[in-house]
């Protein structure tokens, strides 16, 4: 009876969840991107995430695929929250820039005027460097790697104190622990904790309602969907929803941990493209690409002229897309909580190319 009472709590729970927001199909063009979902991985069990699709600020398409809860035969709401990943370094550069826009920093200050000991071989290095993944330390993190994760000033320590692997600037070598040092410096400029700064800073302000980070106090983890299409994950207990578990420590701080609905996405993108938090100048740095194609958090192909950035990301049991055009006006923002048998970056690409004309 016991069982039978929490699976009635957990449909009712997710039914209640279901109807705080309506899935959009906009009219043909949404009835077009929607087959596109519903036909993606159709051998492989189907898609089972949160799907946004905007053109113009106007949603063609918002809704929830697939599996929330397997035990409590829910399904996906449209208002899932979810760990965007590595999506989650676009906010730790536009902490900075946002520090910058209020002359606390410049991002090409070298390392040491805000770490007085850093060492010599690191004396070149900049802000600019670590978001564009090219400082040139030692990339991790890696198994062998020893710090106290919920100390900052041990991840500093672990992160400045790590070889050079090239000179500064010279290569791009894709590096979480230098977007975790980044965060880190958002702390020391602002005063203020890292996720207190992005939430009032720049997730309120943009309007997205619900944004927040794992273990922030606000967060609901109960709208966060379970893994293995909503099995969750198989050797820890059924509440954990993160990969990381429910803190979020100096291990993934400022890489990942960013947790939002597909619509909070929606709102970031529109609260950038009305210049409503960053200045004209730090916006153009935000798309300024450097190396490979990497700007400050995000990726700007070549091919696309300019006119397209964008991040994936992806941790044990999710997988995440976001790709905005700066011109036409589209965004698709994308999420999956398992592990699907076509990139679905080929998704957000089906779906961006189909809005788009």
């Amino acid at each position: 009876m016991r069982t039978k009472a929490i699976l009635v709590a957990w449909c009712l729970a997710a039914a209640a969840v279901a109807q705080k927001a309506k899935p959009t199909l906009a009219g043909e063009a949404g009835e077009r991107l929607d087959a596109i979902v519903r036909a993606f991985d159709a051998a492989a069990g189907g898609f089972s995430g949160s799907v946004l699709v905007a053109r113009d600020g106007k949603v063609l398409l918002e809704q929830g695929y697939g599996v929330f809860d397997a035990a409590a035969r829910a399904p996906m709401p449209v208002d899932a929250l979810w760990d965007w990943a590595s999506v989650s370094k676009q906010f730790t550069a536009a902490a900075l820039l946002r520090l910058q826009d209020k002359k606390k920093v410049r991002l090409d200050d070298v390392l040491k005027k805000h770490w007085p000991a850093t060492p010599e071989d690191k004396h070149g290095v900049t802000v600019r460097m670590l978001l564009q993944h090219t400082s040139g330390i030692e990339a991790g993190f890696r198994d062998e790697w020893r710090f106290d994760s919920r100390r900052r000033s041990s991840l500093e320590e672990l992160v400045l104190g790590r070889p050079m692997t090239s000179a500064p600037g010279a290569e791009f070598d894709y590096s979480n622990s230098g977007y975790a040092l980044a965060a880190a410096l958002v702390e020391k400029l602002s005063g203020t904790a890292f996720e207190k700064f992005c939430v009032h800073e720049l997730f309120r302000p943009a309007g997205m309602k619900d944004a927040g980070f794992i273990g922030w106090p606000q967060l609901d983890p109960g709208r966060v969907p379970k893994v293995r299409r909503g099995e969750g994950f198989a050797d820890r207990p059924a509440d954990v929803r993160f990969a990381y578990g429910h803190e979020l420590t100096w291990g993934y701080r400022g890489s990942g941990g960013v947790v939002a609905s597909t619509a909070d996405m929606l709102a970031w993108d529109r609260a950038l493209r009305t210049g409503k938090l960053l200045s004209k100048q730090a916006l153009a740095e935000f798309y300024r690409p450097a190396k490979q194609d990497y700007a400050l958090g995000l990726r700007v192909p070549a091919d696309a002229g300019g006119r397209r950035v964008e991040h994936s990301g992806y941790v044990e049991g999710v997988a995440t897309c976001y790709v905005r055009l700066l011109e036409p006006d589209v965004v698709v923002a994308l999420a999956c909580n398992y592990e699907a048998a076509t990139d679905p970056a080929t998704l957000a690409q089906q779906l961006l190319d189909a809005a788009a004309h």
